[in-house]
């Protein structure tokens, strides 16, 4: 332990060190290419890398940057970003001559945001991520702009323009390369457009008669931006799916109880599962919303459900082409949806799974059990109360994705 905070004091020294360097001669620490390599992923130097560190979070989230997935390049990939956003942070004018002109950063950026909301409507996952995304965007544009005002002395137009250059640069790295692959359907656009009535879903499903796969990606859509039951009820009667797809209807529909109650009332496939083998019980539990947990246990949600094991990881491994998901990540193969519980959920969640038949004693692929996970909660009570049931930590070590 004293090793580690050594190592840390060292890290933080350092990093003041390089800190003070760039800010007594900024121009010269990024005209040399060589002193790039002190800065990662983790450097700081000065409030606005705090203030910017849940949107790079969230970025990196998005982006699907991964160890188990992709190795150092991960890292050099964090890395790298870092240091482009400490340039444009302590050395604004360097930065400056790497940019684009005006209408073609304008047009990357249309593209961009364009990509982010198909991309969002993928999942729910997305969709949530997206509007987390968005908040801290909003949220740091305007404290760019009051940073480089301060800290520069540029006038508003001038600080408007840097904000909005580095804001976008996470946007960017969020989305990554992918944006040349998807486009919404003219029925899609229907149910993003705010001012769309029944009468307009009607007429465009009468007359332009639009396929399966349009109605389907339709309906999740219109789950995800809350639109009414009637428009749910329209999309259905012209044939609809609810369950289908990598994910159903059901789990677009978890931050919405009216919905989830009318997909089941129509059919819904409670324990209907992802690639990942999770159900929308899963999910309600990370969520820990204690009504929709009720909800779907009493309508016959499977509470002894499990992620897919090993064996049905590697025999996906060659088959997930298009899917929206790396199955690299997934390490704890066979978790149980007790298992999931203790790491994400609450204590009364936890109890109303056991209650409801969950099995305590199960344990995953890697050999973790439930007091392993539970160890794992920032919730100490979820441990506390796992351990009354006669299940202590097993010697495994170390925490991991999924």
């Amino acid at each position: 332990m004293r090793f580690i905070v050594a190592i840390l004091s060292l890290s933080i020294f350092l990093m003041a060190d390089i800190c003070s360097d760039i800010k007594a001669n900024p121009n010269a620490f990024f005209s040399n290419p060589l002193n790039l390599a002190s800065i990662d992923k983790n450097f700081k130097c000065g409030y606005m890398f705090e203030n910017l560190q849940n949107l790079e979070n969230t970025t990196m989230q998005i982006r699907g940057v991964s160890i188990d997935c992709d190795g150092n390049s991960a890292i050099e990939y964090q890395n790298s970003f870092k240091q482009l956003i400490a340039k444009a942070l302590l050395a604004p004018e360097i930065y400056k001559r790497g940019l684009n002109d005006a209408k073609t950063s304008d047009e990357i950026v249309n593209k961009n945001r364009d990509y982010f909301q198909i991309w969002a409507s993928e999942s729910l996952y997305n969709f949530l991520k997206q509007g987390e995304f968005n908040s801290y965007y909003q949220v740091g544009v305007p404290m760019l702009v009051d940073y480089y005002k301060d800290e520069f002395g540029y006038d508003e137009a001038s600080a408007i323009f840097y904000a909005n250059r580095v804001a976008n640069e996470y946007l960017g790295a969020a989305v990554g390369s992918r944006k040349d692959k998807f486009s919404f359907s003219e029925l899609d656009k229907i149910m993003l457009n705010k001012n769309s009535d029944d009468n307009m879903l009607i007429e465009y499903l009468f007359v332009k008669k639009p396929d399966l796969s349009e109605l389907n990606s339709a309906l999740k859509i219109a789950i995800l931006e809350n639109r009414s039951i009637r428009f749910l009820e329209i999309l259905l009667d012209y044939g609809a799916e609810i369950n289908s797809g990598y994910e159903s209807a059901l789990f677009f529909s978890l931050k919405n109880l009216a919905i989830v109650k009318f997909l089941l009332q129509n059919g819904a496939d409670i324990n209907y599962k992802n690639a990942f083998g999770k159900t929308a019980l899963f999910y309600a539990v990370e969520f820990k919303d204690e009504n929709l947990v009720n909800l779907l246990i009493e309508n016959g949600a499977d509470v002894n459900a499990k992620i897919i094991s090993s064996y049905q990881k590697m025999a996906l491994v060659s088959t997930t082409g298009g899917l929206p998901f790396e199955l690299c990540a997934l390490n704890h193969t066979s978790k149980s949806l007790l298992m999931h519980a203790a790491k994400y959920s609450n204590l009364k969640i936890v109890k109303t799974l056991i209650k409801n038949g969950a099995k305590i004693d199960d344990i995953d692929d890697i050999g973790f059990n439930l007091a392993d996970f539970a160890a794992l909660n920032d919730d100490k009570n979820v441990l506390n109360y796992i351990r009354t049931l006669g299940i202590n930590e097993s010697k495994k070590t170390g925490d991991q994705d999924e």
